[in-house]
């Protein structure tokens, strides 16, 4: 025996790897994947580094059934709850998917080995389709196209499928061009059909279990006594209003939560009420108006006659040409531009932004802050513009807002702004760069779709806020403000600054 003919000795950590079913497994993994890209693409050699098995197309198809379900969870919107009877409804799609695929095998060739390769290219192609696939439908929520589009989206995408399964009927089953044709129409055409055959469950649904309040009994509202008490509540909150004070540019804050079913907007007020109260100097110039069950002996509705009143007094108790108002509206909004006015089974009509407008020019009210917190609401900007106005919304005309609900305490654009924004920047102008980039990134990490929230700032709104800041209060506000936000080692020097 030559020296030569002795096998060369193998390295038991060589020799591990090598026998490895593991290791082997994934490697082929790998090349089948390779191979499911190529067929996608419709490259040269994607069936040629197929490796068919049993095991291959149980992993393959794991690895499809989790990519199915992390797409399908990133583009529900939150927060999402798996529904099990959601894996039925995949399951039965699968299971006819592979019926069908065998079925047009078999039209074309008999032999199980074939099918093993067509059924192994089919779920290795479909992997990286999958990813395509949500891709596409992300950017098409993203983008807000028509809903005609998901359509659109879903044949491209079918039509795709019926590509790779035309390609691996040539080049694994045999097939004629013809055959691979019509095989790859019966294909599709099933699985277009099983869009009706099948009833279809999400695999992830938005769950709306935390906000069970709102489904609970509505409150029974005695709706005559709550429209007789009005004028009451109403002048009782107008008696309180403090006049206006000569030279001195005071501020006013009315509120208005406008949906009565959730108590977020009730809070919402409440809070920003008496923040402003406190910091804002608006203590005995504030009033409410509000929605909701628990506060109907408490405070006047929201409705549009008591805000057009509310408003009027406004104008009466301050020097229209001397001091601003801060009004804050929160509520639901539609796609049409109205703020939702709704309280159980009182008849209260919506809000537009052209009412508004003429409530506020009919008051007389010159200077203005706005601030209206609800879906939609940019759709309010342009009819309120004005030189003397300040206008900010929580989103665009085409955008909805978020953080509305039963369990709420703050929506998303209500806490940026005056939970967050506000204590570090008191402007009112400068605050609502630092709201926007805070919703903004709670929103990317959320993958939700931005709300975009607007700002319209008058001429002459900007330096007339500039003489509200130097009145005392808020002048002190603004340089503690300030001083917070200058770094530790300017302020104090960095041998007194603790890490």
């Amino acid at each position: 025996m030559h020296e030569s003919d002795i096998p060369a000795p193998t390295t038991s950590a060589h020799a591990g790897a090598a026998d490895d079913p593991i290791v082997a497994g994934r490697r082929r993994l790998g090349r089948n994947l390779q191979a499911g890209w190529r067929l996608l693409l419709g490259l040269r050699g994607g069936s040629e580094r197929l490796t068919a098995s049993l095991g291959q197309i149980l992993l393959l198809s794991l690895l499809l059934l989790a990519l199915r379900g992390a797409s399908l969870y990133l583009l529900t919107p939150a927060p999402q709850v798996f529904d099990g009877f959601g894996l039925n409804y995949l399951g039965a799609s699968y299971l006819l998917a592979l019926l069908l695929l065998a079925l047009v095998t078999r039209l074309v060739c008999s032999g199980a080995h074939s099918f093993a390769r067509v059924l192994t290219g089919f779920l290795s192609a479909s992997v990286p389709l999958a990813l395509i696939a949500w891709l596409a439908w992300w950017l098409q929520e993203r983008a807000r196209l028509p809903q005609m589009m998901d359509w659109g989206v879903y044949l491209a995408l079918l039509l795709w499928q019926l590509l790779v399964v035309m390609r691996l009927l040539r080049a694994e089953a045999g097939a004629a061009p013809l055959q691979a044709l019509v095989g790859g129409g019966l294909f599709a055409g099933g699985v277009f059909a099983s869009l009706w055959l099948l009833p279809y469950t999400p695999l992830w649904q938005t769950d709306y279990a935390e906000e069970a309040d709102e489904y609970a009994p509505a409150p029974v509202i005695d709706v005559e006594r709550t429209y007789y008490a009005q004028p009451q509540l109403l002048d009782q909150s107008i008696a309180r209003l403090a006049p206006q004070r000569p030279g001195v540019t005071d501020l006013y804050f009315v509120g208005l939560a406008g949906y009565g079913d959730e108590d977020v907007f009730l809070k919402e007020v409440e809070y920003v009420r008496a923040q402003f109260d406190q910091q804002y100097a608006t203590a005995g110039r504030s009033l409410l108006l509000v929605n909701n069950p628990a506060t109907l002996t408490d405070y006047p509705l929201a409705n549009r006659p008591n805000l057009v009143q509310a408003l009027k007094a406004v104008a009466r108790r301050m020097d229209t040409d001397e001091d601003l108002l801060f009004l804050f509206l929160t509520s639901h909004g539609s796609a049409d531009h109205q703020l939702s006015l709704e309280l159980g089974e009182l008849q209260l009509n919506d809000l537009t932004p052209q009412q508004l407008r003429r409530a506020l020019d009919e008051a007389g009210i010159r200077w203005r802050v706005l601030l209206v917190s609800s879906c939609y609401s940019g759709g309010f900007v342009d009819a309120l513009k004005t030189p003397e106005t300040l206008v900010i919304t929580a989103a665009a005309a085409d955008r909805t807002s978020f953080g509305c609900g039963a369990q709420s305490d703050f929506t998303y654009f209500g806490s940026a702004y005056f939970k967050q924004a506000l204590p570090q920047q008191p402007r009112f102008i400068e605050a609502f760069e630092l709201a926007n980039d805070w919703v903004s990134q709670r929103e990317r990490q959320e993958w939700i779709d931005a709300s975009k929230p607007q700002r319209f700032v008058g001429a002459e709104i900007a330096a007339k806020l500039e003489q509200l800041y130097r009145e005392a209060p808020l002048q002190a506000l603004i340089e503690r403000a300030d001083a917070a936000r200058v770094p530790c080692a300017a302020r104090k020097g960095a041998q007194h600054c603790q890490p």
